[in-house]
């Protein structure tokens, strides 16, 4: 399927140009479709046996499909928060262990390591560089207690794309864990989690995946897999979920020892839907057509007068499906205030605007929205 195909497949469309996908996705005619086929199966047929994890499969693998992963390796979560904590309480700490990070992180991503200070364990955060988190400004902090380095893919912020090639590299050649906030790249960037030095990931679904917020997914490679202790336990946590009088504690094979119970049907059926379909368009058409967007946008934004947040310049591979800008005379608020009006969807941090397009928006809207953000210029 051709990117602009997929366009008429989101109802939104009709009356909005979306451009907060880094925030909220709206749902797809798809999606909605898998979930009304479920709540139609389970008000009018009995419940067939074993449902909902033959769905969780399914759901599994399509996830494995789209970041080059073996299936095996991905559990489905909650949320990045979820998955984070998995990873941070089922690691063994010694008081003295210290957890690099970065500021600027969403709070998913810091949050879970701050909680571990009652183990004694130190978090600590590399500085921004003229808006770029580098590889040695986080490296420079890890030392011989440093356990896991646990970044951002992109950062929510600003959009800037962080070199996890080069971080990971130097992590593995140090023997420390690499823990990876993916929420703002899966979906709308090419993820090789086979090619690429990662030890875990995670996303929830809600944002450039464009499934429904409340689920996600994270993946374990398997040395670390088998060096966690599951936190959260219950009968789909083990081998013999099936026997119930057993009460063995064997874990299930690989990740999908991290789920402790069925997962909700109807969130399973949405967000296979949205899976397939960023499939069916395929990552790499999702991350050229991201990606030219964003920098017809950044760059049209730019020549308006506003200001991009830095770092900019950026090259194509520090770039990803953010932009975010301000002005210097007029409020965010303000700003948002009139894109709202004009029926455009995006979102303020701090004193800036942040917008996200996905890969079927139109070069006629980004062109759309920098005629709202300065009219005079476009019109003269």
């Amino acid at each position: 399927m051709e990117p602009l195909e997929a366009r008429d497949l989101f109802p939104l469309t009709e009356r909005y140009i979306h451009m907060n996908h880094a925030g909220v996705s709206p749902m797809s005619q798809r999606a909605r479709a898998a979930i009304e086929q479920v709540v139609e199966a389970m008000m009018n047929r009995p419940y067939r046996d074993h449902w909902a994890q033959d769905e969780a499969d399914r759901v599994r693998a399509l996830v494995a499909q789209l970041v080059n992963a073996p299936a095996a390796s991905i559990a489905l979560t909650r949320s990045t928060a979820h998955g984070m904590s998995l990873l941070a309480q089922g690691m063994t700490w010694e008081k003295g262990d210290n957890v690099v990070g970065a500021t600027g992180e969403y709070p998913a991503n810091v949050y879970p390591w701050m909680n571990l200070a009652r183990r004694g364990v130190e978090f600590r955060q590399a500085q921004a560089l003229d808006g770029r988190i580098t590889p040695d400004s986080v490296m420079a902090l890890v030392d011989s207690r440093t356990r896991l380095v646990a970044v951002s893919h992109v950062e929510f912020w600003n959009g800037f794309r962080l070199d996890i090639a080069a971080i990971g590299a130097e992590c593995r050649h140090r023997g420390v864990v690499l823990a990876v906030d993916v929420m703002q790249s899966a979906g709308a960037l090419k993820l090789d989690l086979e090619r690429l030095p990662v030890d875990f990931c995670a996303a929830g679904a809600g944002k450039w995946l464009m499934g429904p917020p409340g689920i996600g997914f994270c993946f374990c490679a398997a040395p670390l897999l088998e060096r966690l202790q599951p936190v959260i336990v219950g009968v789909g946590s083990v081998a013999g979920h099936d026997r119930y009088f057993e009460y063995d504690l064997t874990p299930a094979e690989g990740a999908r020892r991290f789920e402790e119970s069925v997962v909700s049907l109807l969130d399973t059926a949405a967000f296979g839907a949205a899976l397939e379909l960023l499939l069916e368009v395929g990552p790499e058409a999702i991350e050229a057509r991201v990606l030219d967007l964003s920098r017809r946008l950044a760059e049209r934004v730019a020549a308006a007068g506003y200001e991009i947040i830095e770092p900019w310049p950026r090259t194509r591979d520090e770039s990803s499906g953010i932009v975010s800008f301000r002005s210097a005379g007029v409020p965010a608020s303000s700003l948002l205030r009139d894109l709202s009006a004009a029926h455009v969807i995006a979102r303020t941090h701090r004193d800036f605007v942040r917008l996200s397009p996905h890969f079927y928006n139109t070069e006629q809207e980004v062109d759309r929205v920098v005629e709202i953000l300065a009219p005079e210029r476009v019109n003269r």
